[in-house]
């Protein structure tokens, strides 16, 4: 390969005289007639046609790019004339090649006698090297261009029959027969006009000639039948013998072999299986399954040269995994791994050598997923307290990972305790892994799991999402063959208490916790059970008639009543709730309970009460404190349907209200 920059090859020549082209979302006028916009990278002496690209990158390879123009195929400058108005003559192939400066080529045509076949022949469709790529060829590729007397030159394999427009590359692949001993040349059309011949890029296309049509090429190309198929390429390379190895025991060499498909290999060499820590090289290398698993997240179908990535693209491989090809400054990339042996041809695919293994998922050890998730302060909290192997060494089970956020929001003593203390970051591992996998198919509304700690983690699954305890699920979870890992919004606090312990330890929450006695509904607050509890604080209840209240709290059936309206018989969590919009279910009482955030994202009930005090998690549910009562449907007068877009100015009026 010449140039380390791919660039963006010639579609099929455009005229431009006095119409515009579009240019990084802009207009571009041509500065004259037979014009044709040119594209060259900064920081390198390549320039490429695009002027049939609407929009041109304005990055390729993470280089910046700039436009300029230049006389179209065909046409050139006259002195003292704007633009490009002479017409050159048509010439035969032969001339035609001497009017791009091609001169190696046709120097090497007239050496092997096949200037009459270029000049009088025909038609044909002509990949001519340019001059570069001849002054980079070995002594074996120089031998083959100049045989001995008697035998055909290479140069014929750069000729095929017909001619071949770049529009005439219309599949991912084609194989077209060439004048050197019939044998096929491959050619590749790509994403952005990009095409290849061989891997070798087509960098100045469709150049006419009276008898046919001429692609410049950056490389001299030779036959695929002379470099064998894909596997007998990889098990001649000494460098690959990891790599043959684990072929070998996944038993997938016959697959590499076929002829009737095409693939790119990504090959990692001996020095990438190297970096694998001993225990999983051990297993690739001796275990069928896991073999087999990390050599087809190495193979993808499809020939993908190394100049059909200009920027990137998503590959599917035969895992069904997907892995990220892209081009940057330093070269190209698979994922995170670096192709340090690119375009390693074969009759029936390509090969690029990598420098780490990709391993997929199901192999790996969970820390490593976890450090792909971005929970760097989690993975510190652990690598601190030396807690990897506890990760590590798990066996069917779900990890919840919480976010930097979330370590973030803890009181600055939690913080603290978890810094300073390995026991208390092994206590957080025990809350934070629950046995099984909790794949969406488990996961099911108030699901009590059970953990490391004697507390149990509540699930509540909702429109837009499933939380543990008030912590929603972030994104989606990364699995490996130990562990499900599931990244959550807040860190999992484990509690011993039940719903009604919370009440009775508040003094906040004392006329509260008296009504729940009267009630009687404080032995259903004690049980197993999924509630939601909106209690009304001390000062809440400050704001009703005194009489009134004590006349209530001495009626167990009203008291009934006011307790039911302020219990939900199911769990709900701040992140259920939507931040525009409401949400609204029936409270044990019956009446609707309306949850909304305002303006400034506090969340209210019923439009008017703020929640003080969210989120206190127990073992059979959560409590909310409220700032108000609730008030009944019943002695508003106003039916269930409009009460909701009641609005009332005045809390002086809602306290007057019989409870």
């Amino acid at each position: 390969m010449m140039v380390a920059i791919p660039l963006l090859v010639v579609c099929s020549l455009v005229f431009v005289s006095a119409s515009a082209q579009r240019a990084n979302g802009k207009t571009t006028k041509s500065p004259g007639p037979n014009m044709c916009m040119v594209q060259q990278v900064i920081g390198t002496n390549e320039k490429f046609f695009t002027h049939c690209v609407a929009q041109h990158l304005k990055m390729i390879c993470e280089r910046p790019t700039f436009l300029s123009w230049d006389c179209c195929s065909g046409y050139e400058k006259e002195e003292g004339k704007v633009g490009c108005t002479k017409v050159k003559p048509l010439g035969n192939l032969l001339e035609t090649a001497g009017d791009l400066g091609l001169s190696q080529f046709s120097q090497h045509a007239e050496r092997n006698n096949l200037s009459h076949t270029l000049r009088h022949e025909g038609a044909f469709t002509v990949f001519a090297p340019a001059n570069e790529a001849f002054a980079q060829t070995t002594p074996y590729e120089r031998s083959l261009l100049n045989p001995a007397h008697g035998s055909q030159s290479l140069l014929l394999y750069h000729v095929a029959p017909g001619k071949l427009t770049l529009d005439t590359f219309h599949a991912r692949s084609q194989n077209f027969v060439t004048l050197y001993e019939d044998k096929r040349i491959r050619v590749n059309k790509y994403a952005y006009g990009v095409a290849t011949v061989n891997c070798a890029r087509i960098i100045r296309a469709d150049e006419t000639a009276t008898n046919g049509i001429i692609h410049v090429i950056d490389e001299v190309v030779k036959p695929l039948d002379l470099q064998g198929n894909l596997a007998e390429r990889i098990f001649s390379d000494d460098k690959y013998s990891q790599f043959q190895l684990a072929l070998f025991v996944a038993d997938m060499i016959n697959q590499l072999h076929q002829t009737d498909r095409t693939f790119t290999v990504l090959a990692p060499t001996d020095q990438a299986f190297a970096k694998l820590p001993r225990e999983i090289l051990d297993l690739i290398l001796t275990d069928a399954n896991t073999a087999e698993k990390v050599i087809k997240r190495h193979v993808v179908r499809g020939v993908y040269c190394g100049d059909a990535i200009v920027v990137s693209v998503g590959l599917k491989t035969l895992d069904d995994s997907r892995v990220l090809f892209r081009c940057t400054r330093n070269g190209l990339y698979v994922n995170g791994a670096r192709v340090v042996d690119r375009d390693l041809l074969a009759t029936n695919g390509v090969i690029h050598g990598i420098d780490r293994v990709l391993l997929p998922d199901s192999v790996r050890q969970p820390t490593d997923l976890l450090d792909e998730m971005n929970v760097k302060q989690f993975m510190a909290l652990v690598r601190r307290a030396g807690l990897e192997h506890k990760l590590n060494n798990v066996s069917n089970v779900t990890i919840f990972a919480p976010t930097d956020k979330a370590l973030d929001e803890l009181p600055s003593s939690a913080q603290a305790a978890l810094t300073s203390d390995p026991l208390a970051v092994d206590k957080l591992l025990d809350y934070h892994i629950v046995k099984g996998r909790l794949t969406e198919n488990r996961l099911i509304g108030d699901l009590a799991l059970d953990t490391g700690l004697s507390a149990k983690i509540k699930v509540t699954v909702f429109r837009n999402g499933v939380a543990v305890n008030n912590a929603k699920a972030v994104g989606p979870p990364r699995e490996c063959d130990k562990a499900l890992i599931q990244k959550v919004d807040k860190v999992l606090v484990p509690t011993e208490n039940t719903l009604m312990d919370l009440i009775n330890n508040d003094k906040d929450l004392s006329i509260f916790q008296q009504a729940m006695e009267t009630s009687g509904m404080s032995e259903t607050l004690l049980r197993d059970g999924s509630y939601t509890v909106l209690a009304p604080t001390n000062m809440a209840f400050s704001y009703l008639n005194q009489w009134r209240l004590d006349e209530m709290l001495n009626d167990p059936e009203r008291v009934k009543k006011f307790v039911d309206r302020h219990i939900i018989n199911r769990m709900i969590v701040k992140c259920e709730i939507p931040e525009q919009g409401t949400y609204g279910i029936a409270s044990r009482q019956g009446d609707l309970t309306v949850f909304t955030y305002d303006t400034r994202n506090q969340l209210l009930v019923n439009d008017l009460i703020n929640v003080d005090s969210p989120d206190n998690m127990a073992v059979n549910g959560v409590l909310h404190k409220v700032a108000d009562v609730l008030k009944c449907s019943c002695e508003l007068g106003v039916t269930m349907s409009t009460r909701y877009q009641h609005r009332t100015s005045s809390r002086r009026h809602f306290h007057r209200l019989r409870y």
